[in-house]
């Protein structure tokens, strides 16, 4: 069985991995008999955007690992 690493960068198409692009991996890898492994940096991101208006929004912190939990269901490693 092959196993894959996806590092992953938050949760959403402006600012972070895109859901759409992440979860298909997730699945073609299961798919094909493999396992995977996601993984994703413990720190603040560098942007955050209002994924509504798809602008910056100054003076928000959000933690990419904490932010990529909601791809990876919990299942994620620093």
């Amino acid at each position: 069985m092959k196993q894959f690493a996806i590092v992953l960068a938050g949760c959403g198409v402006f600012d972070c991995a895109e859901i759409h692009e992440a979860v298909i991996t997730m699945l073609n890898i299961k798919k094909a008999g493999g396992k995977y492994y996601c993984f994703a940096l413990a720190r603040n991101q560098y942007h955050v955007v209002d994924h509504l208006t798809e602008e910056q929004v100054n003076g928000e912190n959000r933690n990419i690992l904490i932010e990529s939990v909601r791809i990876a269901r919990g299942e994620i490693k620093k």
